[in-house]
């Protein structure tokens, strides 16, 4: 009895494993278009998902530590970098589109 709960229990576990690993982001250049100026990071989340990698910068330049509000949301896609920059909570720019390969 206690075997085929474990059993089950793995069973389970392998079938989430595959479908998580299975499901792989795709960015359109029609889904950039709904990313808009003063948008916040969690609205660009939700049209694009996570972003690949992040930086958040705290120094201008000038080499003290400060809080600069400069957040930058890297995304790849087929090769290609998306950067979206946020200041302050909001982006600054809207994305370029994807280029056709």
């Amino acid at each position: 009895m206690i075997a085929r709960q474990i059993r089950t229990a793995w069973l389970v576990g392998l079938g989430v494993v595959l479908v998580l690993t299975g499901c792989k982001r795709e960015i359109a250049n029609r889904n950039l278009a709904q990313v808009k100026r003063n948008m916040s990071p969690k609205e660009v989340e939700t049209i694009l998902g996570q972003p690949d990698s992040t930086d958040r910068r705290d120094d201008d330049g000038d080499g003290e530590k400060r809080n600069t509000g400069l957040l930058t949301y890297y995304y790849l896609q087929d090769g290609q970098k998306i950067v979206l920059v946020f200041q302050n909570g909001h982006l600054i720019r809207e994305p370029e589109p994807l280029k056709d390969h």
